[in-house]
C-alpha cells in the first residue's frame, strides 16, 4: 500500500495499516516527510505511546516499523500498490489533477481511496480513466484511535472496490459504514451533522442564550457526549 501525504494526518494512516499487516510506505516531501517518519513511532499517538499504553506489543510494534518505508518518489512506489490512500490539500480542482497524475502511475487493478474533507467523489472522479476504481475514506483523529471509517462510493464505485477498501479498514480496527456520495452537496456524514450543531450553538451563543460553557453542559448532560460542540474544537472526531 502507499499513502500520500506527509505530516501527522498520514503518519497515523500508514501507521494503522502498518499495525494491520500491510506493507506501507507513506510519501511525502522532505520536512513534512521527516516529521512523518518522526510521529508515526514516537508522536503523541505513534507505535511506542500505542505500545506504552498497551494497545499493541513491543514485537508487534518492531514488526509494524519493518512494515514501513518512506519515500520522497512516488513514483517509484505507486507501480507496485494495490491501495493508494490520498489526503489531499486545497482545492476540489487540484486533487482532480492530483488522482489523475496518480491513477496514471497504478496498474488498472489498483484502488485509489481519497481521505478527502468532504468533495464528493463523483467529482473527484472527473479525471480519472478508472472512475470505478475511487471511493472516498474519511478517517477520525486522532488517526490511530479513532473508529470512525466513513466509506464514500459514487455511483460510479463498483462494488468490488467499496467491499475491499471495507474490509481493509475492518482489518485496521475501524468500523466501516459505506454511505452514498452526494454528488451536489458538499460533506459526509459526520462533518455535515458536525457542521449544523456547531453553527447552532453559535447561534445560541451570540444571541445570548447561554454560554459556550453552558451549551457544552446541557448536551453532555443530555446525550452523555464527552463533550460539547465547542470542547471538541473545529472538527467532529
Amino acid at each position: 500500500m502507499a499513502v500520500l501525504g506527509g505530516g501527522a494526518a498520514g503518519a497515523g494512516v500508514a501507521q494503522v495499516l502498518a499495525v494491520a499487516g500491510y506493507e506501507v510506505t507513506l510519501c511525502g516531501e522532505g520536512e513534512a516527510l521527516a516529521l512523518a517518519r518522526n510521529e508515526v513511532d514516537g508522536g503523541r499517538y505513534g507505535l511506542l505511546a500505542a505500545c506504552d499504553a498497551g494497545r499493541i506489543s513491543s514485537g508487534e510494534r518492531r514488526e509494524a516499523l519493518a512494515r514501513l518505508r518512506f519515500s520522497e518518489h512516488p513514483s517509484e512506489t505507486l507501480g507496485d500498490a494495490d491501495l493508494v490512500i490520498v489526503t489531499p490539500e486545497g482545492p476540489p480542482e487540484a486533487t482532480i489533477t492530483l488522482l489523475a497524475s496518480i491513477e496514471s502511475a497504478l496498474v488498472p487493478g489498483a484502488v485509489l481511496a481519497c481521505n478527502s474533507e468532504g468533495d464528493p467523489v463523483a467529482t473527484l472522479a472527473a479525471g480519472l480513466r478508472r472512475p470505478e476504481r475511487l471511493v472516498g475514506w474519511r478517517w477520525g483523529w486522532p488517526t490511530t484511535t479513532s473508529k470512525l471509517a466513513e466509506i464514500a462510493r459514487s455511483p460510479s464505485t463498483s462494488a468490488e472496490v467499496t467491499e475491499s477498501v471495507t474490509e481493509v479498514a475492518r482489518r485496521a480496527g475501524k468500523n466501516p459504514v459505506v454511505i452514498a456520495d452526494a454528488p451536489d452537496a458538499w460533506g459526509y456524514v459526520t462533518n455535515r451533522v458536525w457542521s449544523a450543531l456547531r453553527a447552532e450553538a453559535s447561534r445560541i451563543t451570540d444571541e445570548g442564550v447561554a454560554t459556550a460553557a453552558q451549551v457544552d453542559q446541557l448536551l453532555v448532560d443530555c446525550f452523555g457526549w464527552p463533550s460539547g460542540p465547542f470542547g471538541r474544537g473545529a472538527r467532529p472526531h
